[in-house]
């Protein structure tokens, strides 16, 4: 079995790391298949912003077929930022697995692994995509 593999999203932002580079304000619920999460980033904490920059964000994850959230204390997954893609996932692969032996056709490997971690929460999204808007 080939392992998973956190790897860091490189954003507008930069590479995002830290417990206290992203801060969450609000959750928008759109619908069952797209949920928004608004804050702002600390720029002292990503690669393309500097200190006093902390620009205001708006993540919309679409296409959403698993999502979890945990708070961060409690979670005893190692990332390699706090916007990382799941390469390799064993959760991805496996709904792909039953999506297909069951003939839901509903995801295939086009959908992805999306950990986002904020200063109190840990979010996992398995979705189609995700777009990232810089407020």
């Amino acid at each position: 079995m080939i392992e998973e593999k956190p790897i860091p999203i490189i954003t507008q932002v930069g590479k995002i790391w830290g417990r206290d580079a992203i801060f969450l304000e609000k959750i928008n619920f759109i619908n069952e298949m797209e949920i928004e999460l608004l804050g702002f980033f600390n720029g002292t904490l990503c690669s393309n912003l500097t200190d006093g920059q902390n620009p205001y964000y708006k993540i919309s994850f679409k296409g959403i077929h698993l999502f979890k959230m945990i708070e961060l204390d409690y979670d005893e997954s190692n990332y390699q930022s706090s916007f990382d893609l799941i390469e390799n996932s064993q959760t991805l692969n496996k709904l792909i697995e039953l999506d297909k032996r069951d003939s839901i056709g509903k995801i295939n490997n086009t959908y992805k692994h999306y950990i986002f971690t904020t200063y109190d929460s840990v979010f996992e999204f398995i979705c189609k995509n995700f777009e990232l808007s810089i407020l």
